[in-house]
C-alpha cells in the first residue's frame, strides 16, 4: 500500500494552472460585460464617483506559460468608452467627459504589459503588474496592484491605483467660473471579469 501511495504522488503531482487548462501553453480570455472602471475624486466642496456603464467590448486577453520562470503572463488591451462614464450628476458627468476629451479620444485603453501569475496561485492572490493607460491621447505606464480571483473558467481581477489628471496632461474639471474645482488626485478602480474561450489557439 505504501508503494502504491508513493506511485500516485509521483504520477499525479499537485494540479497547476497549465494542467488545469489542458496542458496547453496559452489560453484566451474574453472580457465580460460586467467589467467596469470606477473613478473617485474630490472637489473643494464634495466628493464624487464616476463609473463606466454598459461595457460593450469583446476584448480578449492572452495567458501564456513560461516554463523557465514557471509563471503565466497575462497580456492584452481593454478599451472603455469615455461616454459610458456616469457620475450620478448630469453636470459632473458632462464636465468629466469634456475633461477627458471624449469627442476626440472616445476610449480609455488599459493595456496589460506584464501580469505574472504564479504556478500555484493562492485564493485572492495579490499581484503587481505593469499596465499602460491611454487617456485623452496620452499614455503612461504604471505598476498596479491587482487582486486575482479564479474559479474554473472564470477569472476576476481587481486593480486600484492613485493617479493625477496632470499625469495625462489634463486640467481637472471646474464649474461655476472656477468656484468649484476638482482636485488633481483621483483613485481609479479597475474591475475585470473574464471567461476562458479557447485553449492553445485563438478563435476569431
Amino acid at each position: 500500500m505504501r508503494y502504491l501511495i508513493l506511485f500516485i504522488l509521483f504520477a499525479f503531482p499537485q494540479m497547476t494552472f497549465s494542467q488545469y487548462e489542458g496542458n496547453t501553453s496559452e489560453s484566451y480570455w474574453e472580457v465580460k460585460a460586467t467589467s467596469k472602471v470606477l473613478v473617485e475624486g474630490k472637489s473643494n466642496v464634495n466628493e464624487f464617483q464616476c463609473v463606466t456603464l454598459n461595457y460593450e467590448g469583446e476584448d480578449q486577453l492572452k495567458k501564456s506559460y513560461h516554463s523557465q520562470s514557471k509563471n503565466w503572463n497575462l497580456t492584452g488591451s481593454i478599451d472603455m468608452k469615455v461616454k459610458s462614464f456616469d457620475c450620478e450628476n448630469r453636470i459632473m458627468t458632462r464636465d468629466l467627459r469634456e475633461t477627458l476629451r471624449a469627442e476626440v479620444h472616445p476610449t480609455i485603453s488599459i493595456e496589460l504589459l506584464q501580469f505574472l501569475l504564479p504556478e500555484h496561485p493562492r485564493p485572492s492572490e495579490k499581484i503587481t503588474g505593469r499596465a499602460k493607460i491611454t487617456l485623452a491621447g496620452n499614455s503612461r505606464t504604471f505598476n498596479i496592484t491587482w487582486t486575482l480571483f479564479k474559479e474554473g473558467d472564470t477569472m476576476r481581477m481587481l486593480g486600484t491605483h492613485d493617479f493625477k489628471f496632470s499625469d495625462f496632461n489634463l486640467d481637472p474639471p471646474t464649474k461655476m467660473m472656477g468656484m468649484i474645482q476638482v482636485r488633481d488626485d483621483i483613485t481609479v478602480d479597475i474591475d475585470l471579469t473574464m471567461e476562458m474561450i479557447s485553449n492553445g489557439s485563438r478563435s476569431d
